[in-house]
């Protein structure tokens, strides 16, 4: 079943029939149903066991191995089912004829179902009678002849419900008061920094420079105050606080990444965008060229860490390893160097 909430977490895919038809009435509004507290609204994959089609709507039992629900999917009035009579009264018409023809009988198998079918069906949970099932707007038969999607939907099912199902939810004011909140914050950052320092083509920069731009200020919801304020108030020094420590936290994500690093002859507070360093892509190119025209290299390639000992020794003697894998990803992502086999490089 795929779940969708609208209100906090988006869409989740499947849970299992015995948690809905064990599901508890919310009191305030007794005809919607929560998952701790989740509205929802949902796709359904099940196997039919007993099929009914009345006048004005289907209506089938779905069984899933934990449970039996009853789900009813009303017609579309405007559609007729009626077949198709009578004959063309011009050769012109018989290929439209012959095409409404098969339209309608490739509906007809979609939509007619028998005991084994297994279906997918789009719709939400109500109760009815003391019984809750599924009023479904939609729904089609899957072609599963080898229960690839069956056992796909049983191997996700638990892995969701650790990771989403069985957590207590947290509305969106808790998760940025706790530590949490914290942590997603850096990360929000981080992603934000990383698009602005590549969008921009920066090569270079200080991080109180980045603590200036207001739209990566502006994710963490506060401001820092204007260079012209003559008092500084308490609450925006703390403020300010937060934000160096926040922005140095998403920069040491960078570093780890290699996105960032330093050298050590330059400035502590000064970092170096690892994409736009022209002069450390074309040290290790020229390494790469030079080395691969000696014998033992010239049928594996480098290695990687031959590649990182070579550029410390004649750019910078602490240069990260993820600076170097990452260097070494753009060359061969430009078809500048070739990986020949695993940790090894050699020029295109």
């Amino acid at each position: 079943m795929h779940v969708f909430c609208p209100s906090c977490l988006g869409e989740l895919p499947f849970c299992f029939l015995d948690i809905i038809l064990n599901w508890k009435d919310q009191k305030t509004l007794s005809i919607i149903l929560a998952w701790k507290p989740m509205q929802l609204h949902s796709w359904f994959i099940d196997v039919v066991v007993s099929p009914n089609v009345e006048v004005l709507f289907h209506h089938s039992n779905m069984d899933d191995s934990t449970g039996v629900i009853n789900c009813v999917c009303w017609k579309n009035p405007m559609v007729a089912e009626t077949p198709l009579s009578g004959h063309p009264s011009t050769p012109s018409s018989l290929s439209v004829f012959e095409q409404l023809k098969k339209l309608q009988e490739t509906v007809s198998q979609k939509t007619k179902l028998e005991i084994g079918d297994v279906v997918r069906v789009r719709g939400y949970i109500r109760t009815y009678r003391q019984q809750r099932e599924i009023q479904a707007s939609c729904f089609y038969k899957v072609d599963d002849p080898v229960c690839d999607v069956q056992i796909s939907r049983m191997l996700e099912l638990p892995c969701l419900y650790r990771e989403v199902y069985d957590k207590p939810f947290k509305s969106p004011e808790e998760i940025q008061s706790g530590p949490e909140g914290q942590n997603f914050s850096i990360h929000m950052l981080y992603e934000k920094v990383q698009g602005f320092l590549l969008e921009n083509k920066i090569q270079t920069f200080y991080q109180q420079e980045l603590e200036t731009v207001d739209s990566l200020v502006s994710l963490m919801g506060v401001h820092l105050p204007s260079p012209s304020c003559e008092e500084v108030k308490s609450e925006s020094s703390s403020s300010s606080k937060r934000i160096h420590g926040v922005f140095k936290e998403a920069i040491k994500m960078l570093q780890e990444k290699g996105v960032v690093f330093q050298k050590p002859n330059s400035s502590k507070d000064l970092y170096y965008v690892t994409d736009h360093d022209k002069e450390l892509f074309k040290v290790t190119l020229d390494v790469i060229k030079e080395d691969c025209r000696k014998p033992r290299h010239a049928e594996k390639g480098c290695h990687f860490l031959h590649v990182l000992s070579c550029v410390r020794q004649s750019y910078s003697p602490s240069l990260p390893e993820v600076v170097m894998h990452r260097v070494l990803e753009l060359l061969e992502s430009n078809s500048d160097v070739v990986s020949t086999m695993e940790g090894y490089f050699m020029v295109f």
